[in-house]
């Protein structure tokens, strides 16, 4: 006989176990249970505890999460203005070295603004392109002169589509209206103190003081005509403007490429304009706007508006 087979041969299936065998049993078995403190109460707790721990674990994944991405937005958003700031500076220092054109005694410094702008009505929103050709003599006392091809649009002036007006400091649109906006010997030629000068005529204008600031620096860049050191100044003194960004390899609307400076503006539904400068000589070859939200047909991060702007000189003016 086998061992399995005398092992099955020794039990003895016919006796029951006595009731005090079983009680001594079932006591033994509650008393280990309760030593583990795996009563049933204590193990749906214990099920709890697994579960919470879970919940609060994933939602503070979440919260990470989060957190993250408002860090990451935020470093790069410092990245991308310590870059602007970088491009500036750098451009301003070759501004110095530039040698400006200048015009002769019977000469004028032209800057041309090739402009699409698009024109809103009840019909939504149409491209329209413009030709601005502002001739500023050499004679700081004689008459500046505008030609402007209005395009689709007439002059308010004359009703016409095509303009030519003359006018002394370039205020062709009235003495508030000058071409240039300031008298380029104003303005500070260290680039804290441009920035200074420009944010102390702040005077509520814009959706917010940094807008003011950027568009009123652009507004006097954009001309074309500011000299070499008032340049330098004014591109550093934008890399002081909080939130202004650069863009690289950024053509103009006839495809002369730069570098785009500009900044989003959070109050206009993350509008974004530019200016595309030549990072070799300082000076302003065009400008750009963009979308940040659909609004007039556009949609979002989309062309609002495009120019270029070339600065040369010539013998004559119409």
């Amino acid at each position: 006989m086998d061992e399995l087979t005398l092992l099955r041969n020794t039990r003895d299936d016919t006796r029951e176990p006595s009731s005090q065998a079983l009680a001594a049993g079932r006591a033994a078995l509650l008393g280990r249970i309760s030593d583990d403190g795996s009563t049933p109460t204590a193990m749906h707790q214990r099920k709890n505890r697994r579960w919470i721990p879970r919940v609060t674990w994933a939602a503070a994944g979440v919260a990470a999460a989060l957190t993250g991405a408002l860090v990451v937005g935020n470093v790069t958003l410092s990245t991308q203005s310590a870059y602007a700031s970088d491009v500036l500076r750098t451009a301003a220092a070759e501004t110095i070295q530039y040698a400006d054109l200048v015009a002769g005694s019977d000469q004028y410094l032209r800057s041309r603004t090739h402009a699409r702008w698009g024109v809103v009505d009840e019909t939504g929103v149409e491209p329209n392109e413009q030709i601005l050709d502002v001739y500023m003599p050499a004679d700081p006392e004689a008459e500046w002169v505008l030609y402007r091809d209005w395009g689709k649009m007439s002059s308010p002036l004359t009703g016409e589509s095509i303009e030519t007006t003359r006018a002394v400091d370039g205020r062709f649109y009235g003495p508030e209206s000058s071409w240039v906006y300031v008298d380029y010997a104003d303005i500070p030629l260290d680039g804290a103190a441009a920035y200074e000068w420009i944010d102390g005529q702040y005077t509520g204008g814009s959706a917010s003081r940094d807008e003011d600031n950027f568009v009123r620096i652009t507004d006097i860049l954009r001309s074309g005509l500011v000299p070499a050191p008032q340049r330098a100044a004014l591109l550093d003194a934008l890399s002081r403007i909080p939130g202004v960004t650069a863009t690289d390899n950024v053509a103009n609307l006839d495809g002369v490429s730069g570098v785009a400076i500009g900044r989003n503006e959070m109050l206009r539904s993350g509008e974004r304009q530019e200016i595309i400068i030549d990072p070799d000589t300082g000076l302003v070859i065009g400008e750009r706007t963009m979308s940040g939200a659909t609004i007039f047909g556009w949609g979002p991060n989309q062309e609002m508006s495009l120019t270029a702007i070339e600065t040369t000189v010539v013998d004559k003016a119409p």
